[in-house]
């Protein structure tokens, strides 16, 4: 029903515009206006199917028989229409009354267009000079452009009967084009805001350039809005010239005053303010012209008659007047800073005298001048890179300034949220870096600041960051003293009710200064920031006190007179005075000889200068790139400096000191071995509780250790001779060994070989293809003291990290049966062929340390401890420390399993062997569905004897040993030196795994004694030969392979038939009965043969067949040595 209604509406307005059209057609246009084709489309029209044609009778027409119009252009809106004739008239239709509006005369052979304004809407800065406007929606204004070629003139006309707004000149022979459709293709269904033209009028000029024209808004409107039109095209020019890139500053400033002195309405007085404001060229001087011309007008009216936007614009005249005298009187502080630069030089510390002015002891103050001799110590380096700090002129500053602050709010002024730290310290420097220096400049500073109308704790807030964000304190007694004073100037500025608390209750001024301390990133500044801000409190809580006594002495009628005259100037005054006149020798703090009133904020700020003291240590130690020399070349990571706060250690969890730390340790290169310290409190609970057995409730006791007296007492000095030296390593020891001292808990020998062993581990997670990570990942973890600590993070290595990759090689492994090329391993896996040789010798290392630290306990009785710094604080996340311990005992079966899988893979892929589907054929059925399952998994195991896997095992084995000796024969061809200790340790495996798989170890050493003695290697073999049970299955085996070696040296003898024909023909017929290997390296002299014939003599029993053979070769064999024949060859015989 909707859509049928929408549709005759739609039927009824065309209905009526085709009237209008169709009369005027009539009566003023010939019959054959226009061509032939319109003709033909109408008769096209009629051949083709079309619903049937509604009678028309005409609405309203104009009749004049000697007119003949050429053109009907209707407006956008559809309710005006233009018609051209051929008289040079201009006709402005009413669509909707049919009748004539107005008529134009001398505009032959014209063109016309249509072009259709908005009005404009403002989009100001600050919203809060806005609020008043309601304009729910914009208005519209119509303009006619006419062209008369004949004239060579635009004349645009404002409708209906508005006049003639300009003409301008243009060539004879252009064209004008009127554009009345908005983007061609648009579904009607997709709602769009408005699909207007780009470009809806457009002159041609005859060369082909194109020339838009546009009308502004404000030419639409009557003479009751002249003022506002007016204003608007004088704050059009305004913004054009302020985009103008070169000016001086006077012809800028005569320039405002005058645009200024003509504005007549407030709501483009407030928009040319807003524009002034976010100027990029705007100097004070120009600013402050733009608001006093503004303000003198409104002098003139009482504050309750102006219009909320005279009271909109009389607010912000009067925040920027009293925000630009507040900017030029710290600029001009600022300017003669380099005058007193050179006051208070002095290095020399009085820490008398600085306690008494902080309320603190002198041992504190002590500590802290000596915590700032040993920061310095650390930074020495960077503090000869920093030049003096010295405020320079920036032409954006006076912005910069302006954009900081909130305008419009009634009262005091605040700034804004999210304010980049680099703009608020550059603000802090312009703030305090002329005032801080001078007792009389902070008083004139504060004068000026009373004035400013700014919120006070905005200048404690500046104030702090401008003290947290300097790079070098000279004379630290000396600056801790003027910013005392800087704090007690702002305070005095504040009502002290604000500032101060009840009784119990915290302060949420000094807690919002205690959260700017926490989140500093310079944390010796904080320190000292957080000391001068408890001696603050202190002096204004007492200041509160006084008031609050004198107040209790009067009496009824003295304390009604003091409620009446107790407002916030007098209050402000009074204290301003007492703050004044604080003098060192007033009431100074001593905790042993009087008895004071702690207030909750006093307790926490002195919770907080004792955290802080503990993070500047750490940030001076892992702030600085470590050094390196000789002592440090363990695998490093690449260093990243941290930047620490208190809050973000915090909020990070008690592990977050050992993540620190340990980020830092593993760019340092350091021998992870070096990091296991014996006088950790980690050996003494474990000594304790190996006591406890014997000493009941024993072990309750390690909570109540001295953290400061252990580390004091406990300092190694057995590398005296080191120490002079200064290597790398002993610089890095001695920063942990201080950071021990503040963190005795976090930095246990184990907790803290976890952390780094992590973080290698992750760095090689990022890019498994850097297996040194790895490595040094393995090489820390074994250093681990601790035992359940080793292998809680052995079982997270196994599941976060490599658990998947050596399942992924694996599965590689076992679906082609060996070790591919290059190309599909790093399709496949991501690592070389060779990379993941090394990968899989990795994963075989691993496993041997988690066997070797399995625990058959959960470590629920081990705790891991942690600093009061975190109490009170939210839970954050879990340490790792902690979580390595939480984790349950690995199954023995399971790793034993593991261990397996990683030793035959590693052989295959090391030898290149191919072996056919591995792990199907090598390991039981019942076990296959248990690789690579978490280790900590309850499995029952169950192992079966299977001749057929026992023999394929077996022969794996000796594959593997055939293997080891081809890889050292291989060096030996290649003129490299023998290495006798690969071969032993790859036998070593074999005879291991051996042992696991319960195959015949004896069989097994036949095989390495026959491949021993075949590539030469007779000393090995002759220790093998010790193990081996059945010496006769060994001497049946040996006894071919002593016929080779004797047939080998026989044929390099210079006259083999005289040799031959002493050899027994039994002899002979046997030897030549022998298959000889395709290739045979040996080096073995007929010494080493004689030696290996004996031996085959000796363990073949008399009555053996092949006994006599035995003795024939050992007979022949000594004649031979008898004649001088002896002589040693390397030989090869194919």
């Amino acid at each position: 029903m909707l859509l049928e209604l929408l549709f005759r509406e739609c039927c009824i307005i065309n209905s009526c515009y085709a009237f209008i059209v169709k009369g005027i057609h009539h009566l003023w246009f010939p019959m054959n206006w226009g061509n032939s084709k319109h003709q033909t489309s109408h008769e096209a029209s009629k051949t083709g199917v079309h619903e049937p044609v509604e009678p028309m009778t005409c609405r309203f027409g104009l009749s004049d028989v000697t007119r003949e119009g050429y053109s009907i252009i209707s407006s956008p809106n559809k309710t005006l229409s233009v018609v051209l004739d051929t008289m040079g008239r201009v006709l402005l239709m009413d669509n909707r009354s049919g009748t004539a509006v107005r008529m134009w005369k001398g505009y032959r052979d014209a063109q016309c267009g249509w072009i259709e304004v908005e009005e404009e809407k403002h989009s100001g800065i600050h919203k809060a000079f806005t609020k008043f406007k309601q304009t729910p929606q914009l208005r519209t204004a119509l303009f006619l452009v006419i062209y008369a070629p004949k004239k060579g003139v635009i004349d645009i006309w404002s409708v209906q009967q508005g006049p003639k707004i300009t003409t301008f000149t243009a060539s004879k022979h252009g064209r004008l084009l009127y554009i009345n459709h908005g983007l061609l293709g648009v579904n009607d269904n997709v709602h769009l805001t408005k699909n207007k033209p780009q470009y809806s009028c457009v002159f041609m000029d005859p060369l082909g350039g194109l020339k838009e024209i546009t009308v502004p808004f404000h030419f639409a409107l009557n003479s009751k809005n002249g003022k506002r039109a007016r204003d608007i095209h004088l704050l059009k020019k305004l913004k054009t010239f302020l985009r103008e890139e070169e000016y001086e500053y006077e012809k800028l400033v005569s320039h405002i005053e005058n645009v200024c002195s003509d504005l007549k309405t407030y709501e483009i007085k407030v928009q040319t303010l807003e524009i002034l404001m976010t100027n990029k060229n705007i100097i004070p001087d120009a600013l402050l012209v733009a608001t006093n011309c503004f303000g003198k007008k409104l002098e003139e009216y009482e504050k309750e008659e102006m219009e909320p936007t005279a009271k909109t614009l009389y607010l912000m005249i009067t925040q920027l007047q009293q925000i630009i005298q507040f900017y030029k009187h710290i600029k001009s502080q600022s300017d003669t800073l380099q005058d007193i630069s050179s006051v208070n030089d002095s290095n020399d510390s009085n820490s008398s005298s600085v306690a008494s002015i902080l309320f603190t002891s002198e041992s504190e103050i002590q500590r802290i001048f000596e915590l700032f001799d040993k920061v310095n110590s650390y930074r020495r380096s960077d503090f000869k890179k920093e030049c003096k700090v010295k405020f320079k002129e920036d032409d954006r500053m006076f912005l910069n300034f302006l954009f900081c602050f909130e305008f419009g709010a009634a009262g005091f002024m605040d700034i804004k949220r999210d304010i980049k730290t680099e703009r608020e310290y550059e603000i802090s420097r312009l703030l305090y870096e002329g005032c801080i220096h001078s007792c009389d400049r902070i008083e004139t500073w504060k004068e000026a600041a009373i004035y400013s109308n700014i919120q006070p704790f905005v200048f404690m807030k500046f104030a702090l960051i401008y003290w947290l964000n300097k790079n070098r304190i000279v004379c630290l007694e000396t600056e801790l003293k003027q910013f005392t004073q800087l704090l007690n100037a702002i305070c005095s500025i504040a009502n002290v009710e604000e500032i101060c608390a009840e009784y119990n209750e915290i302060s949420l001024w000094w807690k919002k200064v205690r959260n700017i301390l926490a989140d500093s990133i310079n944390p010796f500044n904080a320190l000292t920031a957080a000391l001068v801000c408890r001696a603050v409190a202190m002096s204004v809580e007492k200041y509160r006190e006084k008031c609050v006594n004198e107040i209790q002495s009067n009496d009824d009628q003295g304390i009604k007179d003091i409620k009446k005259e107790n407002d916030l100037n007098v209050e402000v005054e009074q204290h301003r005075d007492y703050v004044s006149n604080l003098k060192s020798d007033d009431e100074v703090y001593n905790l042993t000889s009087e008895w004071e009133n702690v207030t909750k904020d006093s307790c926490q700020f002195t919770l907080l200068i004792g955290n802080l003291e503990d993070i500047t240590i750490l940030d001076a130690v892992v702030s600085q790139q470590p050094p390196s020399d000789e002592t440090t070349q363990f695998f490093a990571l690449p260093f990243v400096k941290f930047d620490i706060s208190l809050a973000s250690v915090l909020s990070k969890g008690k592990g977050s000191v050992s993540e620190i730390i340990a980020k830092w340790i593993a760019s340092t290169g350091i021998d992870p071995g070096q990091l296991v310290d014996s006088t950790d409190i980690e050996f003494d609970q474990l000594q304790l509780a190996n006591d406890s057995s014997e000493i009941p409730n024993s072990s309750g006791d390690i909570c109540d250790v001295n953290v400061s007296q252990c580390n004091s007492e406990k300092l190694p000095d057995e590398k005296s001779e080191e120490e002079d030296s200064r290597s790398a390593t002993t610089c890095i020891l001695e920063g942990i060994k201080l950071l021990k001292r503040h963190f005795p808990y976090s930095l246990t020998s184990s907790v803290l070989l976890a952390n780094v062993c992590w973080e290698f581990a992750m760095s090689w997670n990022k890019d498994i293809s850097q297996l040194n990570s790895l490595e040094a990942a393995l090489s820390v973890l074994q250093q681990i003291p601790m035992k359940h600590m080793r292998h809680g993070v052995c079982c997270l290595l196994w599941s976060v990290h490599i658990k998947k990759r050596m399942e992924a090689v694996a599965k590689l492994i076992n679906k082609l049966g060996k070790l591919p090329k290059e190309r599909l391993c790093m399709q496949e896996i991501g690592l070389s062929d060779a990379q993941a040789i090394v990968f899989l010798q990795n994963c075989v290392t691993f496993l041997e340390i988690f066997i070797d630290s399995e625990v058959l306990e959960a470590g629920e009785n081990t705790v891991i401890k942690s600093e009061e710094l975190w109490e009170g604080c939210t839970s954050g996340p879990q340490p790792f420390a902690a979580l390595a311990i939480s984790q349950a005992p690995a199954g023995y079966d399971l790793i034993m399993l593991h261990v397996q899988l990683a030793d035959v893979l590693y052989m295959m892929a090391y030898f290149n062997l191919k072996v056919t589907k591995p792990l199907n054929n090598l390991f039981e059925s019942v076990v296959q569905p248990y690789f690579f399952q978490t280790m900590s998994d309850k499995v029952m195991l169950t192992w079966y004897r299977d001749d057929k896997r026992d023999n394929m095992r077996t022969v794996f084995l000796c594959r593997v040993i055939s293997a080891s000796m081809d890889f050292i024969h291989q060096e030996t061809t290649d003129e490299k030196m023998i290495s006798s200790m690969q071969a032993i340790q790859w036998m070593s495996k074999c005879q291991t795994l051996a042992s696991i798989w319960k195959i015949n170890n004896d069989e097994l050493r036949i095989y390495q004694v026959c491949q021993l003695y075949v590539n030469g290697f007779d000393r090995i073999a002759e220790d093998v030969v010790a193990a081996v049970n059945d010496v006769e299955k060994l001497a049946e085996d040996l006894l071919p392979i002593a016929g080779r070696r004797m047939m080998a040296y026989l044929s390099k003898t210079p006259d083999l038939l005289k040799e031959v024909a002493r050899i027994s023909p039994t002899l002979t017929k046997y030897l030549e009965s022998l298959d000889a290997p395709n290739v045979i390296c040996t080096n073995c002299s007929n010494d080493d043969n004689i030696e290996l014939i004996r031996r085959v003599s000796r363990h073949l029993p008399e009555t053996h067949p092949n006994y006599h053979l035995a003795q024939l070769m050992l007979d022949a064999a000594f004649e031979g040595t008898y004649e001088g024949f002896t002589r040693e060859h390397n030989i090869q015989v194919t």
